[in-house]
C-alpha cells in the first residue's frame, strides 16, 4: 500500500513508519511512503489515486494549513479515501467529524490502536467502488451497466422490473434482489427493507416516525408500516458504526 503522512516533526514520522511497517510484516504485506510536513506540501502534490490511505496531524506548523483544514480541502477533490487523524489532544474530534475520518490516533502512537485502524483500512479497500449489472434496454436487449456505490440510491420493483434509483439515473436491471445483494458488500450499508424496496443508508438524511425517508439529494421515499421499525433500528445501528468506526471516544 501506500501511504501519505503528512506530519512536520520528523521524530512522528519515522514512529509511526515504524509501526506500520512492523504491522505489515505480520501480514507479509510491503508499504511505501510519501512524508510532507506542511498542508499545503501535501495539497500540491496529492492526485486522486495516488494514496491508499493519509495520516494527518491535526497540529501542523501554525503558519500555514493545519491538519483539519487540510483535510478539508483534500474532501474536495477525494470524498472516499480513507483519512486517519493522528493528535495529542482530544479536544478537536468533533472538529474533524466533518471530514470524514476513518480515525483518530493519540500520540505516541499505540501499535494495538493503529493494528484496528490498518484493519479498517484492509476492509475498506476490499469492498468494490461499484458493480457491474445488465440494464434492460427493451425488446429483450440488454447492456453492461457499471453502478458505483456512492451514487446507489435505493432499489425497488416496478411493474415486476427491479429498478436501481442512482443519482444520475434510474435503470432497469434483469436481476433479482437476491442477485442484486450478492453482489453488494455486506457492511451494513444496504439494507432491505421488506420484499421491495433495497435502501442505501449512506444516502439517507433523515428517517421519520411517519416511516418517511429522507434521501441526501432531497428525494422522498417511504417505508412500509410493518417494516418501519426494523428498518429504523437498522439505521440507526449502521449511524452508530460509522461514529465508532469515524471517531474513537
Amino acid at each position: 500500500m501506500h501511504f501519505a503522512i503528512v506530519e512536520d516533526l520528523a521524530m512522528d514520522q519515522e514512529h509511526l513508519i515504524r509501526l506500520i511497517q512492523e504491522n505489515f510484516k505480520k501480514h507479509n504485506e510491503t508499504a511505501d511512503f510519501d512524508c510532507y510536513e506542511s498542508g499545503e506540501d501535501f495539497l500540491e502534490h496529492f492526485r486522486p489515486g495516488l494514496y491508499h490511505a493519509v495520516f494527518m496531524d491535526i497540529m501542523l506548523d501554525q503558519s500555514g494549513l493545519n491538519g483539519i483544514e487540510t483535510a478539508e480541502k483534500l474532501r474536495s477533490i477525494a470524498e472516499r479515501i480513507p483519512l486517519v487523524f493522528i493528535t495529542s489532544e482530544r479536544d478537536y474530534s468533533l472538529q474533524g467529524y466533518r471530514v470524514h475520518p476513518l480515525d483518530y490516533l493519540l500520540k505516541p502512537v499505540d501499535a494495538n490502536a493503529l493494528s484496528w485502524c490498518l484493519d479498517e483500512i484492509r476492509t475498506f479497500l476490499a469492498e468494490p467502488a461499484y458493480i457491474e449489472i445488465q440494464a434492460a434496454l427493451g425488446q429483450g436487449q440488454t447492456s453492461a451497466k457499471r453502478i458505483f456505490l456512492d451514487d446507489f440510491l435505493y432499489a425497488e420493483t416496478q411493474n415486476h422490473r427491479l429498478i436501481i434509483h442512482t443519482l444520475k439515473e434510474d435503470i432497469s436491471a434483469r436481476l433479482s434482489f437476491a442477485e442484486l445483494l450478492a453482489l453488494l458488500p455486506k457492511s451494513g450499508r444496504f439494507y432491505m427493507s421488506g420484499r421491495g424496496l433495497l435502501l442505501n443508508f449512506s444516502q439517507v438524511g433523515d428517517f421519520q416516525e411517519d416511516g418517511t425517508i429522507h434521501l441526501k439529494n432531497g428525494e422522498c421515499i417511504f417505508c412500509s408500516r410493518r417494516k418501519k421499525k426494523e428498518t429504523k433500528e437498522a439505521f440507526v445501528a449502521y449511524l452508530f458504526d460509522s461514529l465508532r468506526k469515524g471517531i474513537t471516544l
